[in-house]
């Protein structure tokens, strides 16, 4: 009974724990920084995609000669 008590009676209280300038700075740099990832990385991928539509397109310009 006394193991009942003692585990019933632990709390885990969530603080919210409120931001500051720096805190806030960090994320919006950290945020930014992915974003610009995430960009680069699918603009790259669309390149590429671009490059080799315009390989397919020359080859079948000079094989309709």
């Amino acid at each position: 009974m006394a193991e009942q008590t003692k585990s019933s009676g632990e709390h885990h209280h969530h603080h919210h724990h409120h931001m500051d300038g720096a805190s806030k700075f960090k994320r919006k740099s950290l945020m930014a920084i992915q974003r610009r990832k995430k960009i680069e990385k699918w603009l790259f991928r669309a390149l590429i995609l671009v490059a080799i539509l315009m390989a397919i397109a020359v080859v079948v310009v000079y094989t309709i000669k």
